[in-house]
């Protein structure tokens, strides 16, 4: 089984996949999988906190796994061991939490996906490099260049995408960003060029499908085998002020 959800900036939207909001993971093993669209938040810094809601999520059934977004810390991030997995690299946080790196290729479950994290934080002018914001958010050409390769090698065909930005076309209707252009210009060619089933994103903090082809998550979790949202129960918990927490959300 494979459910596809949006940004959890751990701990502020964690929430829906705890029992009570997701009660489908009580039949799920760690051959079952939750995608998250980036902006996973999981490893930001040394706190207590963090430590904690990482435990909370290895005692998770099933394996969880993220592409990333702009909210990460890429320096915490790059220190985990890299592998292969399932056909491509990943940065292996826990047995059961798996970074999804940028433009690789990955037999899951018997579906192909290609998965390419990074965006531009909007908000980066509020905060602190080093400490809430990283420059690597953004991928560089060797990373475009490596999903290009790897897209070769399975003929330009997967069966879905998972990123957390989108391409120009569909992020035109959300916003402007003109320091995200390369990656969506990227995204564009790939959603030009590129045979796949359906494309899920994070980002915009909304949950819509666009088109037969384009999902946002946000809130929501998408039971890929059913192929359709799970109920509204998960609804408004992504949505969330919280005084005195580290910047994760207000700005995607």
């Amino acid at each position: 089984m494979i459910y596809i959800t949006g940004d959890t900036h751990v701990p502020i939207d964690i929430e829906k996949l705890n029992e009570d909001l997701f009660p489908e993971q009580k039949g799920l093993t760690r051959s079952d999988y939750v995608i998250v669209c980036g902006d996973f938040g999981g490893v930001w810094d040394d706190s207590e906190r963090h430590r904690l809601w990482l435990e909370w999520l290895t005692e998770r059934p099933f394996t969880l796994l993220f592409a990333d977004g702009n909210h990460e810390n890429y320096d915490m991030l790059e220190k985990y061991p890299e592998a292969q997995w399932n056909g491509g690299k990943v940065h292996m946080v826990a047995d059961n939490i798996i970074h999804l790196m940028r433009g690789q290729v990955f037999i899951i479950d018997g579906k192909c996906f290609f998965v390419m994290g990074g965006a531009v934080s909007r908000d980066r002018f509020t905060r602190t490099e080093g400490r809430s914001w990283w420059r690597r958010e953004m991928p560089d050409d060797a990373e475009f260049k490596e999903g290009l390769k790897n897209l070769g090698e399975v003929g330009f065909d997967v069966d879905y995408i998972i990123t957390h930005t989108a391409p120009t076309a569909i992020t035109s209707k959300f916003y402007s960003c003109a320091e995200e252009k390369p990656l969506g210009e990227y995204l564009q060619y790939i959603a030009d060029t590129v045979k796949f089933k359906k494309w899920f994103f994070g980002h915009v903090h909304c949950d819509t499908e666009i088109n037969d082809k384009f999902i946002a998550l946000y809130d929501r979790i998408y039971d890929l085998e059913a192929g359709a949202m799970l109920d509204e129960r998960c609804k408004g918990y992504g949505r969330r002020d919280i005084p005195g927490e580290n910047p994760t959300i207000r700005f995607f």
